[in-house]
């Protein structure tokens, strides 16, 4: 069986093709090989993300060296200053996205989710008050029901969950497996 795969793309998708390539210091064929051992790794399940279950941080480092041009090593620079990590966390932040599919957050993001939550289970315990009211006082409309507040308030917490959840991920760094 031939190693040689030919393909027919036409030549709009061609002329895209080797421009795309040439834009990301690539042959053609080296580009196709990429994309090729990406589909087939995510088909066969690839890397899974991390759970819904959390195992302990993994508090072990390991050096590693990266060798970078001016350039790279600037541009990580800026876009690390501009999402409030160091330039060093930046690049962890990218490597853990692509091991895990999982979203990494700068400071910025972080804060915004941590407010998020807050406000969002202060809104659970005001729903808490006012179903506590519904249930003393027969005059509240029977469109409010102890149901209705109690699935908006199960919505919210699972919410500020899922998000407290993420918010760790992205702190900590965990076994990967």
């Amino acid at each position: 069986m031939s190693k040689i795969l030919s393909v027919h793309l036409g030549d709009d998708l061609k002329n895209r093709w080797v421009q795309f390539c040439r834009q990301s210091d690539l042959t053609p064929s080296a580009g196709i090989r990429q994309v090729i051992v990406k589909l087939t790794s995510a088909a066969a399940g690839g890397m899974k993300p991390v759970s819904g279950q959390l195992p302990e941080p993994d508090h072990a480092r390991v050096r590693i060296e990266l060798r970078l041009s001016t350039s790279e090593l600037s541009a990580i620079k800026a876009t690390a200053e501009l999402e409030g990590v160091s330039p060093n966390q930046w690049i962890i932040n990218l490597i853990r996205a692509c091991l895990t599919h999982q979203p990494q957050f700068g400071m910025v993001e972080l804060r915004a989710l941590g407010e998020s939550n807050s406000r969002l289970l202060a809104i659970g315990r005001n729903l808490n008050q006012i179903a506590r009211q519904a249930n003393l006082d027969r005059r509240v409309p029977d469109r409010l029901t102890k149901e209705h507040i109690d699935a908006l308030h199960q919505v919210i917490a699972s919410h500020t969950k899922e998000v407290t959840m993420v918010m760790r991920a992205n702190l900590d760094r965990w076994v990967l497996k």
